[in-house]
């Protein structure tokens, strides 16, 4: 087994390092040639290990070409290696390098058998020597023939390590040695023993550090064991005696020879092996290098001319090569071109032609040229290519046309590979094409051409060809070829060509004449005559059997100069199926060409255009032919669905769509329609095609242009409008037959979407393709229908909208195009705006937009029922058609808000860092936001997902803008610079600088050319954005500015400043037009209207100013924010202005009256930055709370009350059904709240001073209230009338409680007394006295007979009522006692001290059962619970303590409270309990809750964690509620307060596998999946 191990691995790299470095080094040399045939001696069939190791290397290293691994391209390179080895170390002339190869075997028998040759002679010539057989014995030789084998023997060492590199260095050091003592007294024999020492030596120095690799270790055994075996033969003879030598000498030299050989022979095999060894590193460093290109380039594989086409996908793409014998000059023209080697020849060929000419098929020729059948004189090569089709996605956008050429080029260029991999630069890939260009071409063929330079074996010329640009998306090719030759304009490419083919555009072809580097053919330009031959020799080529016929002729005549016409004709004429043979394929085209061809309709504009329609008439009138009405009717339909889907549909979903009622279709029926589009499909096969998907498309544009316009296509003409209102009709009518509740028979709503596993089978079963295409296409044909006014399709609307929309919304979220559902929506209610009779369904729509959009950009969209358990419960407005959507599910949970006004936000981003700047994108699509964490996020407003996060910044963002168009944001920070980023990639296409102190502001103009910014450094700076350079510096303001912006026209910019001023500027001189002055304070914000008459400006003086620009007076002050005005904005239609504050709220105002239209409340911290979408409806918002909020601005409504105590609750009470709390505050007020609603039901106003306690009686028709005015008040509930004040108390009254049966209460007060009272007289039945200090708290027991009080003594008192006597003083207290109570029984008393203990007494005895310790500060306040288990004790450390009675141990600890906790109470069924607080709350907690808030897992800076919105019991997603909703953190269930906040019941709601119940069929006789 291979070794692995580091140290192994480190050794081979360095043993390929060293072997690769020397190989250079040679290569470099001029003194070594290259590699010749090997000399016969010892060196047939071998191979060097050093070259046999890097001539593979560098082959691929020099000419980027696979290196051979066949052994007799090894043996070949190896072999010079060893003659050159040779040839330096033993001095042998050139001559014996082109001696001719034998094998060892043949070399051996000619030794023997052939004569001696003369001595003379064989030193001369030594290879003539070799060859030659020895000298027979001789006395003159004796003695030098003797002294070479006893020096030999004698030089060879007694012991060698094992080590087969020592061995082989051992003995060739010895052979080498004895070689030098004989110097030039050598035979043939030893001088092949010689050369075979030489050969050693190279192959041991090579082996030193190297270790076997698995498929190497049998060979290296091998040679290890022949060493071994030669060493020990060799000792053998070194041993033998002095006499035996002199006799045997020649036979002993025979023996070391044939010593040598067989080491030589394992020499060679192992070479060979290793030589095998790494070609396959070498292959597989080369697939290597392949695949990560591949991975990281993420080239186009269709747009590759070898990409081979099957199927559908070759039927719809029939790329071809020119028929031979046709475009005979302009081929011609383009290869000279190419090979054109003079300095002057031009970088770029753009070959240019209208639809139809022929283009791609030129280009495709031209790619095969140099790619697989060039000439010997060819001076370039296909470096790479790029076939544009609009048919494919990845063959139609731009930014895959660089990377699939670099692709490309760098398999042919090893050179410009290493370069591109050098560079680093791979996340390129995601940029814009200028940056690609600069980046993946440009950069690394610059660095590598010059290598290039340096190597003669090194390809040098590549051509690169770029066809049908035309076909890329969005004018996306003109823009691609605008941008390669600006850049090779800057940066010329010595080496490079391009051949580039598309449709003339006008500007385009301005552009490029001012290119000086370029070439230009216009196909328009070739002669008809020229032209029309090679259609001719097309046609011929392509219809064999038709030549001559006079229909061919005029076919030809016809087709005039149009390629495509001829090509559709053949396409007719050469269907897949049926083929058609040649009697067939004739008697057609004598069909469709009689003898004469009609004359050009007068209303063409041109004559190939006419020659189409003639055409395309011919093909319709060939499908159609002979048909009923009925029949004709139907086809023709079925051809007009497949021209006007707003996506390609198969045959199936087309004929579905045109049948009036598809739900009273059998599916017989279904099928014989099916089988209906199939056969127009078919007849019309020359024009129309099915794709691998099996949906129908148009081979050209062409022809749908033709079926659109009625001039042209006459009868057979599509009407787009009719036809859409058909296909409008067709999607409802096929969601209101297939559109259920529970679609996907969803059987739990505890799980999400992604958890479940049959889901997508079930959405496939249940959602077919006729359906989907209907949820998601309807709008588009809506709006492409007739005007609303007496559309049948706005009654259509309405009856959908009833509760059939919020079933669609369900199954677009199963289809996972939820986020189209909102501008679905709004394009409906624009349409139906549009009638003048329809204001209340166009408003019902848009609600049901922004519904949509609140479901859509929420986390509840990630599990489908959540639509209804979640979004439909937690919508807050009760406005159609919302309301009567919820009406149709009472089983689902219920959801209240508290002090939230009808500005609810629409979607809640947590951002994680402040955000102080945002932007809107015209379409609506982008919400561009800036943020403190140096980031800049592109948020997408249907998904409510961040789609990217714009890196680069090292400071914060301070603003952020988008141009008119969408596709480019231009941000400002604190890093001083100004960037523009490319909003499809998220990388940056410029870096603006030059301002000297934080950047604070920056806008686009409307046509995008330029951009404004505003500085700290005082100025303002008007940039060109396709330069990066300043055009001008405004300079004027004497402090920071603060925000700058255009007017729409682009002539003016204004800007505020820290210096309290607004400037409006003239774009073109720089000059100041007008000083706006008023402010008290800081401009802040600044916006012009969107006609350019007014100007908003927001302030640190906490106003917004409107101001006249022609005249500079102020027009209105809009007063109401209650802190600094960060930003303003104007609406589009420049009625409304938007405010944000320091004061935390947004503000929506009237621009004509001055006045609040909305407040929009929700940001807990200043609101930085606030945006207007383009049509005005909605309101991002960014704050310093991190997050960012879209609200709908329609909707909003100003709260002008709030319900909540304005200072510390002092006392709380349930009443004793559960359904009340009472409360009592420092505000003086009284306050009986709905616990349903946590709404107050009244407000019990009398008391003078703060009310320090409050009781319920036990049948819930009183409250009593004790005061700091001295008084006892007694209250109706159901009036909120006091009934009686009882006065006698001299001092303030802490404590009030009813006795069980409602006719007494008891009070202690301040004025160390405790006073019993008759209910109703009103009178006093008793004065408790004994403490002495103040009582704090008294309580009576259940049966009525005792009184418990604590006191300021600290102590615990216990009094009989009938006695008015102390039965028991309680002590043990070491402070005041703030509470007590009496447990339900009546045996067990507790306390609560400022000690911070918890005591439990018993009655009886007097003594302390338990003491409770856990809280931190003063007990306020302590109750049992009903049952007497639980004590409640709340605390000024802000927690309320849950305790169990029998263990003394606490069971929880509540926390949320801001303030001291004051008072606390169980409710009579013990599940809940109500706390109030110094923080002027009132907390409603459930201890069992049944469900927690889930945490998102990291905490924030000051170790609080943010809440995701999921309500969760155990892992069970029970319910999500919006963050921005303020649910309490269970199990807290209620907060009663003047802040906002919700609250959720689950008490009736049917969740988990029971979900399904939630929905109620009602009257609608809509049903449920």
């Amino acid at each position: 087994m291979e070794d692995k191990s580091p140290e192994n691995t480190k050794q081979k790299q360095s043993f390929l390092t060293r072997l690769k470095n020397r190989a250079i080094h040679r290569s470099k040399s001029p003194s070594i040639r290259p590699a010749s045939p090997p000399p016969p001696a010892f060196s047939n069939e071998t191979a060097s290990v050093p070259q046999a190791i890097v001539s593979p290397v560098s082959s691929l290293i020099h000419s980027g070409i696979r290196p051979m691994s066949s052994t007799h391209h090894t043996s070949t390179s190896a072999h010079g290696a060893v003659a050159q080895s040779s040839a330096q170390l033993d001095n042998r002339s050139p001559a014996l390098e082109r001696a001719p190869q034998h094998s060892t075997q043949e070399t051996s028998a000619a030794q023997i058998n052939e004569p001696a040759p003369k001595p003379d002679e064989a030193i001369s010539n030594p290879t003539l020597a070799a060859a030659l057989p020895t000298p027979s014995p001789a006395l003159d030789s004796l003695g030098v023939t003797l002294r070479f084998a006893q020096t030999l023997l004698k030089k060879l060492p007694d012991f060698v390590d094992g080590n087969p590199a020592k061995m082989a260095l051992s003995l060739a050091k010895a052979i080498i040695e004895t070689k030098d003592a004989v110097k030039d007294n050598m035979d043939s024999v030893e001088r092949r023993i010689t050369s075979t020492g030489a050969q050693l030596m190279i192959l041991g120095t090579a082996l030193k550090g190297r270790s076997s690799h698995s498929e190497e270790q049998a060979a290296m055994e091998g040679f290890e064991r022949t060493l071994k075996d030669a060493y020990e033969k060799l000792n053998r003879l070194k041993g033998g005696s002095l006499v035996r030598k002199i006799v045997d000498h020649e036979h002993e030299k025979s023996e070391i020879k044939a010593i040598l050989e067989s080491v030589n022979e394992a020499r060679i095999n192992l070479e060979l092996i290793t030589s095998i060894g790494v070609s396959r590193i070498v292959y597989a460093i080369e697939k290597d290098l392949k695949l990560t290109l591949l991975d990281r380039l993420k080239p186009s594989l269709i747009a590759d001319h070898k990409h081979y086409l099957v199927g559908p996908q070759r039927e719809a793409l029939r790329r071809a090569v020119c028929t031979p014998g046709t475009r005979v000059y302009i081929l011609g023209n383009i290869v000279e071109w190419a090979n054109d080697t003079s300095p002057g020849s031009q970088d770029i060929y753009w070959l240019f032609g209208p639809a139809g000419s022929g283009k791609s098929t030129i280009a495709y020729t031209v790619t095969r040229r140099f790619e697989l059948t060039a000439d010997d004189d060819d001076t370039i090569v296909l470096g790479g290519n790029f076939l544009c089709s609009r048919l494919f996605d990845e063959t139609r956008y731009e930014n895959a046309i660089v990377r699939t050429l670099v692709y490309h080029l760098a398999l042919k260029c090893k050179v410009f590979a290493d370069a591109l991999c050098r560079s680093g630069k791979f996340e390129t890939v995601d940029h814009d094409v200028r940056a690609q260009l600069e980046d993946l071409l440009v950069g690394p063929w610059r660095e590598s051409y010059p290598i290039m330079g340096n190597d003669s074996s090194i390809q040098r010329r590549y051509l690169v060809v770029i066809d049908a640009l035309d076909e890329i998306e969005q004018q996306g090719g003109s823009t691609f070829l605008r941008d390669l030759l600006g850049v090779i304009n800057d940066n010329p490419l010595p080496g490079l060509k391009f051949f580039v083919t598309s449709r003339p555009d006008p500007d385009l072809v301005t552009h490029v004449e001012s290119f000086h580097r370029k070439q230009t053919f216009r196909l328009q330009d070739v002669e008809k005559e020229e032209v029309q031959a090679d259609i001719e020799k097309y046609l011929e080529a392509s219809l064999p059997h038709c030549k001559g016929l006079n229909a061919m002729k005029s076919l030809l005549e016809f087709a005039g100069g149009s390629f495509i016409c001829a090509a559709t004709v053949v396409r007719h004429l050469t269907p897949t199926r049926p083929k058609l043979q040649p009697p067939e394929q004739k008697r057609l085209l004598g069909k469709m060409f009689p003898e004469t061809v009609t004359p050009q309709s007068p209303q063409l504009s041109s004559k190939a255009a006419f020659l189409l329609d003639t055409l395309y008439l011919r093909i319709l009138s060939d499908a159609f032919f002979d048909l009923e009405d009925d029949e004709f009717s139907t086809r023709l339909q079925i051809l007009h669905t497949f021209l006007c889907t707003s996506e390609p549909v198969s045959a199936s979903t087309a004929t579905k769509l045109v049948c009036d009622d598809p739900d009273e279709v059998d599916p017989a029926s279904s099928f014989e329609f099916t089988v209906v589009a199939d056969d127009v499909v078919s007849q019309l096969h020359a024009v129309i095609y099915t794709d691998a998907q099996q949906r129908i498309l148009s081979y050209h544009k062409s022809f749908s242009d033709f079926m659109f316009d009625p001039y042209r296509s006459k009868e057979y003409r599509c009407d787009l409008q009719a036809h859409h209102q058909l296909l409008t009709k067709a999607c409802f009518q096929v969601m209101n037959v297939g559109l259920k509740f529970n679609i996907a028979n969803i059987p739990t709503s505890f799980i999400l979407d992604s958890d479940n596993h049959e889901l997508p089978s079930q959405v496939e079963q249940n959602i077919p393709p006729v359906l989907s295409y209907s949820s998601r296409n309807w709008s588009h044909h809506l709006s492409n229908a007739t005007s609303a006014t007496s559309n049948p399709l706005v009654k259509t609307l309405a009856d959908f909208l009833q509760l059939r929309a919020l079933f669609w919304i369900e199954a677009m979220n199963l289809l996972d195009v939820r986020g189209m559902c909102d501008p679905m929506l709004r394009v409906a209610s624009h349409w139906v705006s549009k009638g003048t009779d329809h204001v209340a369904l166009a408003q019902q729509l848009a609600e049901a937009a922004s519904f949509a959009l609140y479901f859509s950009g929420s986390p509840a969209s990630s599990s489908t029922p959540h639509l209804y358990i979640s979004s439909l419960a937690t919508w807050s407005r009760k406005l159609e058609p919302c309301q009567t959507w919820r009406a149709h599910f009472p089983k689902i949970p219920r959801f209240g808000t508290i002090n939230v006004h009808q500005g609810f936000p629409l979607l809640s981003l947590e951002v994680g860092s402040p955000v102080w700047a945002v932007a809107w994108s015209r379409d609506g699509r982008w919400i561009a936001f800036g943020s403190a964490d140096h980031f800049v996020r592109v948020w997408n407003t249907s998904t409510g997902k961040v789609q990217s996060v714009l890196e680069g910044y090292i400071r914060y963002i301070s603003s952020v803008a988008f141009s008119s168009d969408g596709t480019r944001i231009v941000s400002g920070s604190d890093d001083k610079s100004v960037r523009v980023w490319d909003v499809s990639t998220g990388k940056v296409q410029s870096v603006l600088e030059g301002h000297t102190q934080s950047v604070s502001s920056v806008a686009f103009s409307s046509d995008g050319i330029r951009i404004v910014s505003g500085s700290g450094d005082k100025s303002v700076r008007v940039w060109d954005v396709s330069t990066g350079k300043v055009q001008s510096v405004l300079e004027g303001h004497t402090q920071s500015v603060s925000s700058v912006a255009f007017s729409s026209d682009g002539t003016r910019i204004v800007s505020g400043s820290e210096d309290k001023s607004v400037r409006v500027w003239d774009v073109l001189t720089g000059k100041v037009q007008s000083v706006l002055e008023g402010h008290t304070a800081q401009v802040w914000s600044v916006a012009f209207s969107s006609n350019g008459t007014r100007i908003v400006s927001g302030s640190g003086d906490e106003s917004v100013r409107v101001w006249d620009v022609l005249t500079g007076k102020v027009q209105s002050v809009l007063e109401g924010h209650t802190a600094q005005v960060w930003s303003v904005a104007f609406s589009s239609d420049g009625t409304r202005i938007v405010s944000g504050s320091d004061d935390k709220s947004v503000r929506v105002w009237d621009v004509l009256t001055g006045k609040v239209q909305n407040v929009l409340e929700g940001h807990t911290a200043w609101v930085r930055s606030v945006a207007f979408s383009s049509d005005g409806t909605r309101i991002v918002s960014g704050s310093d709370d991190e997050s960012v909020r879209v609200w709908d601005v329609l909707t909003g409504k100003v709260q002008s009350v709030l319900e909540g105590h304005t200072a510390w609750v002092l006392s709380v009470a349930f009443s004793g059904d559960g359904t009340r709390i009472v409360s009592g505050s420092d505000d003086e007020s009284v306050r009986v709240w709905d616990v349903l609603t946590g709404k107050v039901q009244s407000v019990l106003e009398g008391h003078t001073q703060s009310v320090s306690s409050v009781a319920f009686s036990s049948d819930g028709i009183r409250i009593v209230s004790g005061s700091e005015d001295k008084s006892v008040r007694v209250w109706d509930v159901s009036t909120g009338k006091v009934q009686s004040v009882l006065e006698g108390h001299t001092q303030s009254v802490s404590s009030v409680a009813f006795s069980s049966d409602g006719t007494c209460i008891v009070s202690g007060s301040e004025d160390k007394s405790v006073r019993v009272w008759d209910v109703l007289t009103g009178k006093v039945q008793s004065v408790l006295e004994g403490h002495t200090a103040q009582v704090w708290s008294v309580a009576f027991s259940s049966d009525g007979t005792r009184i418990a009080s604590g006191s300021g003594d600290e102590s615990v008192r216990v009094w009989d009522v009938l006695t008015g006597k102390v039965q028991s003083v309680l002590e043990g207290h070491t402070a005041e006692v703030w509470s007590v109570a009496f447990s339900s029984d009546g045996t067990r008393i507790v306390s609560g001290s400022g000690n911070e203990s918890v005591r439990v007494w018993d009655v009886l005895t007097g003594k302390v059962q338990n003491v409770l310790e856990g809280h931190t500060a003063w007990v306020r306040s302590v109750a049992f619970s009903s049952d007497g288990t639980r004590i409640v004790s709340g605390s000024y450390d802000r927690s309320v303590g849950v305790w169990d009675v029998s263990t003394g141990k606490m069971q929880s600890m509540l926390v949320g409270h801001t303030g001291g906790v004051n008072s606390v109470a169980f409710s009579r069924d013990g599940t809940r309990i109500v706390s109030g607080s110094d923080d002027e709350s009132v907390r409603v907690s459930d201890p069992q809750a049944a469900y927690m808030a889930q945490e998102a897992p990291d905490s924030n800076p000051d170790g609080t964690q943010t809440p995701t919105g999921w309500l969760l019991n155990k892992e069970n997603h029970v319910m999500f509620v919006p963050p921005s909703a303020n649910l309490p953190k269970p199990p807290c269930i209620l907060v009663l307060s003047n802040s906002p906040s919700s609250f959720v019941c689950l008490e009736k709601a049917t969740l988990g596998p029971q979900w399904h119940e939630c929905y109620s069929l009602m009257s609608t006789g809509v049903e449920s999946g």
